[in-house]
């Protein structure tokens, strides 16, 4: 018999939900800019169109020697957004982030 290849079966948002991650990602980046060391951007979905969205940002290695990568939450914020995927309110609110030269 031979062996298919099968994607995993697609996870239903639940009735009146959708999934915005990644237009999500992309708005909260464009607002804030993009950090110079960024590890990636975490947007988790809460209920009632609230999600959390962190920035995770990798640390410069210290000293001469690093077995693995440092990473941190550079900021979070708490979102409020439409059935579209457009954010309507965020807290805090997303502003120009100022990264050293």
């Amino acid at each position: 018999m031979a062996n298919v290849d099968q994607a995993p079966p697609q996870k239903d948002a639940p009735l009146g939900q959708s999934d915005h991650t990644e237009k999500i990602k992309s708005q909260v980046l464009e607002k804030i800019g993009r950090p110079p060391r960024l590890h990636r951007v975490e947007v988790c979905q809460h209920h009632n169109g609230n999600y959390r969205v962190n920035i995770w940002e990798q640390q410069e290695a210290q000293g001469d020697f690093a077995l693995s990568t440092r990473v941190h939450i550079l900021s979070s914020y708490y979102l409020k957004v439409s059935d579209e995927g457009e954010i309507l309110n965020s807290n805090p609110p997303l502003t120009k982030l100022r990264f050293p030269a």
